[in-house]
Formats: C-alpha cells, structure tokens, sequence
C-alpha cells in the first residue's frame, strides 16, 4: 500500500486514528499480543498504534474469506509476524492457528473463540483476551479459562449498530457484486431473527424481496411480523426460498437434510460468524462448478445450488470494493482500547472467564461517534 492509501484508511477511520496515536504513545516493549480476526484494510488502524508501541504483534485469519492479501503484506512490511493469505485452505488454516497458539501472548484479539479456547487448553495465562462474536462465545461457554476474557459482541454499541444496522447495509450490495442480481420479487428466507437478521431483513425488504423470517424464538417471530416479514418453520421456509440468509452464529443450521429439499436455483448466503452455518463439507461431496470468485454452483441431483463467498460471512468479501470500512471505525476503537487496557494492566483484578466489556471504555467510543468524528 503507498501513503495515499494509508492516508485514506487513517481518514476513515478517524476514531481508530486518533485514539491510536495516544496507544503508539505507550511502552509496549516486550509484550505480545496474538491476534486473530478478519484481516481487512482497516485491521491496520488497529495494529499499527501496537507496533509504534513497541509490541510484537502475531497474527493469522479468524477466516481466509475474509483476508485482503494486500493488508497481510503491509502489516508484514511493519514488522507483524503474520500468517494469511486469502484462500487458505481448511489445512493451511488449521496450522495457522497452531503455529499462533505455540507461543505465549500477554494480551489476545479473538473473533471465533478459537484462539482462546486455543490458549486455555495448553494452560497459557495471558493477562486477558478480546471475544468478538457470538459463535465464539458459544464455543467458550463452560471451557476452563484461567484468564478474563472481555466479551465486546455484547455491548450496546456493537448490537444496536453493528449487528442491527451495518451487516445488513453491507451483505445486499456483496451479494449483487458477486451474483449481479437484484432482490425485487426475490423470496428471501432469514433464519435467524437476532440484531443482524433483523438488519439482513429490513435491507432486503428496502430493496423489494418478499422476506420470510425462521427463528426458534417466538417472540422474534412476532417482531418479525409486526416488521412486515412473513414467519414459516425452517422446514417450510426453505422449499419456497430463492435466496436463504443464515445469521445465528451456530454451526449446521442448514444441514443436508434441509439442503437436500431446497427450491431448484435457490442462493445460500451466510451472514453469521460461523463458516458452517450451511454444511459446506456435505455440498462439497457433490459436483461443484466454480463460476467465479466467491459465487460456487452444486448439482445436487437434479438441482443446482449456488453457494457465495464458501458459506463464510459474505459482508466481508475480500475483495468486492463494496464494504464500507469506516462503518467498523468504532469498533476497531472499541478492539484497540481493550487491547491497550489488557496491555496496561486494566484486567488484573478482573475474574477469569467471559466479563462485559469495560463500560468506560464503550462510553469513550460512544461519544466520539455521537460527536460527529465520523466521516
């Protein structure tokens, strides 16, 4: 990336920008910090500040399908030790986690709770961790960890305006970049009607589909209908789907027993952290035709279906130009504070296990961005 470029990520991001210039300000030499996220061209607005500081910073993707190879090389050429590529496969993935975990970190970035549950497991203590997402809180819920884990998906700032708002706003324009299609008349079934369902539904809506809204919660079902959603049960929603969205962060939503009785030509798009809320290993049993970058077609018997992105979060598409970076601006702050206070000891007298997020901290956000400092 040339200084332009840097320049316009620090210029969108002025949040990021400016608290990371207090972070760089710190003495940081001789504590690690491990990360593992989604590598996208604002993750250096984030990392930067904590090189400056003098941390050594390692990092691998949380999900290929979501690694801007750009990004991985300049954070490389700053002294990162870091391994991604976009692409990688289930194997590559797999050792990048490992060779992440072989060493001890002070502070921890996770998105997944793979690497914390990593951690945990080989006994290592580091003064404490980031968890981003709800599948990755499913995935340390009832784990041993001898380390405070600050949990920041739960925040307010985070559910109202991330997970309700800006997941939506980015997954329609990444699913007409890669299919070219429009969703008027489109019958769009959403399973799952938490904060980001909510957001996938309303966009949809806005742009002319007919929505169906599956979820095992009642009273999000009632919510949906009184949004102008239609309900149905999973098993009824998917045979009349053209487009299915999965937004519930749990792996197998959509197993092959749902995926055998789909609608011929139905799309299947994932919007939830998980990268097997569809049941990629099964659809890959059967032929599979690449079409183009991120957009799959399975013969599946007589049928053809269509996978974008492999069944990873299609909003963050490497690669589409269609996100919108300085919409996460907030919440890398949120990332790059709670990393600075694990750093400076503002976890030591925090219990072990899953704690909310520093309330402070989300206030100090929340003020900038209610001040305007977004461009």
């Amino acid at each position: 990336m040339d200084d332009a470029e840097l320049d316009w990520i620090a210029w969108t991001t002025p949040i990021t920008t400016a608290l990371g210039v207090e972070v760089a300000a710190a003495d940081f030499v001789g504590r690690t910090v491990a990360c593992r996220q989604h590598i996208l061209g604002n993750t250096i607005s984030i990392v930067a500040p904590l090189v400056r500081a003098g941390a050594r910073v390692r990092m691998a993707p949380c999900n290929p399908d979501s690694t801007d190879d750009r990004t991985v090389a300049h954070l490389a050429s700053i002294g990162v030790e870091i391994r991604a590529r976009a692409g990688m496969s289930a194997t590559e993935h797999a050792e990048s986690l490992a060779w992440l975990t072989s060493e001890p970190a002070d502070a921890l970035c996770d998105m997944g709770g793979d690497l914390i549950a990593a951690f945990a497991a080989a006994g290592r203590q580091p003064a404490g961790a980031l968890e981003a997402t709800t599948t990755g809180l499913h995935r340390l819920a009832g784990l041993d960890i001898d380390f405070p884990v600050l949990d920041w998906n739960g925040i307010a700032l985070k559910d109202l305006i991330h997970n309700r708002h800006h997941v939506g706003l980015e997954t329609w324009p990444a699913f007409s970049a890669i299919t070219g299609l429009a969703l008027y008349g489109r019958e769009v079934v959403v399973v799952g009607f938490g904060p980001v369902g909510q957001g996938v539904a309303a966009r949809a809506r806005d742009l002319g589909a007919v929505v169906t809204v599956v979820d095992l919660d009642p009273v999000r079902l009632v919510q949906a209908q009184h949004d102008g959603c239609r309900v149905a049960s999973l098993d009824d929603a998917v045979c009349i789907a053209s487009v299915i969205v999965t937004a519930t962060g749990i792996d197998g939503v959509l197993g092959s027993d749902r995926l055998s009785n789909v609608a011929d030509g139905v799309i299947l798009v994932n919007v939830g952290h998980s990268d097997r809320e569809i049941d990629v290993e099964w659809l890959d049993r059967h032929r599979r035709v690449e079409i183009r970058r991120h957009l799959d077609r399975y013969d599946i018997g007589q049928k053809r279906l269509y996978l974008l992105n492999r069944g990873s979060l299609v909003n963050l598409a490497a690669g589409l130009g269609v996100a919108a970076p300085q919409l996460f601006d907030p919440f890398a702050a949120i990332m790059l504070l709670g990393l600075h206070a694990i750093l400076s000891g503002g976890t030591t007298d925090l219990p072990n296990g899953v704690q909310r997020y520093p309330r402070e901290l989300e206030t100090r956000v929340a003020h900038a961005l209610a001040s305007g400092s977004v461009r």
